[in-house]
């Protein structure tokens, strides 16, 4: 199971994307009970320390006058430093058909800034070995980057004249909107992401499920003020998330970046006005010997304690191979090629997501087996699985501290949702303290219902009046 949000995402070349850019959540690990007779008590070793006692950390926070909040993390093992800047500057602000304005605008923040050509950008960066993204989730607009420690002090000044002084040029406005119709080209392409772009919209109160990527006919009425507009409304130092991680000197940090951005002054971003959800279920007619089913039905955000047994429960349910819908959709009936179920969390919602791709002949069996699975899966949690998956969990939030990029988006994404940066001990403990009793119980209050199904291919499906969920 996937626990998505908002956030960075790699360090590879530079493009606008979809993708998220505050970070995915990790998947949830294994500790097995041992099989051997304990020994008494007299004869036994003292206890092993656990993850979370063992993890040492040095996280950091301030916030400058004017609203931006820094974050940092020594990772004094490290060579590397990586940071990144989350502006809310996000899909959510695009407009009524203007859907893929705020991609557009981060790939024009890109074509030139301060005294510096959009070609100058380029050859400083990558002469000095930095690798760097820009990306636009829901919520923000992020420019990262990736480095060796002592290139740092070059990248800052480059990112704050993106931030602070871009050229946004009209004579390079086709140019950027070719690429991002490119983009969209290949998403549109994909029926996977079609069917999972439909169940967002559906599911989310507009305009939260919108694809951040934008909607190609959108894009191509987009003029150069309408992106000069969204930049100086959307693109404010106030609620800005200034992530670093990796070898780092913090106090030096703190002074670099007031000293880039201490002086930005401007209000807050406009609020969002939230609308209605869509429809429950949708067909969408798509050419094809396959069908693409996506389900969803409502859970906690991240930011609530619950969503640590939501995102348990979903990970038994079809986090991985060794998951129910697997098991039984795929490898016991091989009625698909692909199924799984995982946990996607904005601010102030979070969905449970399941997902199958499938011959068209045996897309009605699949739907009912996967509903019956979800079903099923209250009342029947065995110990092994959950330990399976706290094990998962545990490993990938260790494993983070191996790379500076993915700890600076980590701390950035906690930010955001809570307003605070928890240690990985804490996060460890979270997990620790997991049990099937705290997993059912949530699950026996908070049965799924209210599904959005939506199915991509020749034929509709027949979806229950009432799903038995």
């Amino acid at each position: 199971m996937t626990r998505g949000a908002t956030g960075p995402g790699r360090f590879a070349r530079p493009k606008s994307t979809a993708r998220s850019p505050l970070p995915e959540l990790p998947p949830f690990p294994r500790f097995l009970p041992s099989r051997a007779s304990p020994l008494p008590r007299r004869f036994r070793s003292p206890s092993p320390p656990t993850l979370s006692e063992t993890v040492k950390q040095t996280l950091h926070s301030t916030t400058l006058d004017n609203g931006i909040v820094l974050l940092g993390e020594d990772l004094p093992g490290l060579e590397s430093v990586a940071v990144a800047f989350h502006t809310p500057a996000g899909a959510v602000h695009d407009g009524p058909g203007r859907c893929g304005l705020a991609t557009l605008s981060g790939e024009m923040m890109l074509r030139g800034a301060g005294d510096r050509t959009s070609r100058d950008i380029v050859e400083v960066l990558e002469g000095s070995g930095i690798q760097w993204a820009q990306s636009v989730s829901t919520s923000h607009a992020s420019f990262a980057g990736a480095m060796v420690a002592r290139q740092l002090p070059i990248a800052l000044p480059i990112y704050a004249d993106i931030l602070r002084r871009p050229r946004l040029p009209e004579d390079e406005l086709e140019f950027a909107r070719q690429m991002v119709l490119q983009n969209l080209a290949g998403t549109e392409d994909d029926p996977a992401h079609r069917a999972m772009s439909a169940l967002r919209q559906l599911h989310y109160p507009h305009p939260w499920g919108m694809p951040s990527e934008g909607m190609s006919a959108d894009v191509e009425r987009i003029s150069i003020d309408d992106v000069r507009s969204f930049v100086s409304t959307h693109v404010r130092p106030r609620d800005m998330i200034i992530a670093v991680a990796g070898r780092i000197d913090w106090d030096d940090f703190v002074r670099h970046v007031d000293a880039l951005f201490g002086d930005w002054n401007s209000g807050g971003v406009p609020p969002v006005k939230v609308g209605d959800r869509g429809a429950t279920v949708r067909h969408v007619d798509h050419d094809s010997q396959q069908t693409h089913i996506a389900l969803a039905w409502s859970v906690p955000p991240y930011r609530s304690d619950e969503s640590y047994e939501a995102s348990a429960a979903l990970s038994v349910l079809g986090g991985g191979s060794s998951s129910r819908l697997f098991s039984e959709v795929r490898e016991r009936r091989g009625l698909c090629y692909s199924v799984s179920a995982g946990y996607h969390t904005l601010r102030d919602a979070a969905s449970a997501v399941c997902y199958s791709g499938t011959s068209a002949a045996r897309a009605q069996e699949t739907l009912d087996v996967m509903l019956a699975e979800i079903h099923r899966l209250p009342g029947s949690i065995e110990p092994a699985e959950l330990e399976r998956v706290k094990a998962r969990a545990k490993s990938a939030l260790v494993m983070q501290q191996e790379s500076s990029a993915a700890r600076a988006g980590w701390i950035a994404k906690q930010w955001y949702h809570l307003g605070t940066v928890r240690s990985l001990a804490d996060e460890l403990a979270r997990y620790d303290r997991l049990s099937v009793e705290s997993v059912e119980a949530w699950l026996a209050t908070n049965r799924p219902a209210g599904l959005t199904v939506v199915s991509l291919g020749k034929e509709a499906l027949e979806v229950p009046r009432e799903v038995p969920a």
